[in-house]
């Protein structure tokens, strides 16, 4: 089981925008500033088995990966 922080979300998603999409793998956990992070921005957090470390972003909802 992964722990996601808000620094590490930060630091791979340079600008943040509002609604977008993030992918982390199946298990991934929150931190508490991490949680408050998405929710101020109202992020989708979407759970998928492919998501990988790289980064990519497509406006308006640029999807971006962790692993």
């Amino acid at each position: 089981m992964r722990i996601v922080t808000e620094a590490e979300i930060r630091s791979r998603v340079r600008t943040p925008v509002t609604g977008m999409v993030l992918c982390f793998p199946p298990g991934t956990r929150f931190s508490p500033s991490a949680m408050d992070f998405i929710k101020q921005w109202h992020v989708e957090v979407r759970f998928e088995e492919g998501a990988a470390g790289d980064t990519s972003c497509v406006p308006p909802r640029p999807p971006v990966s962790f692993s």
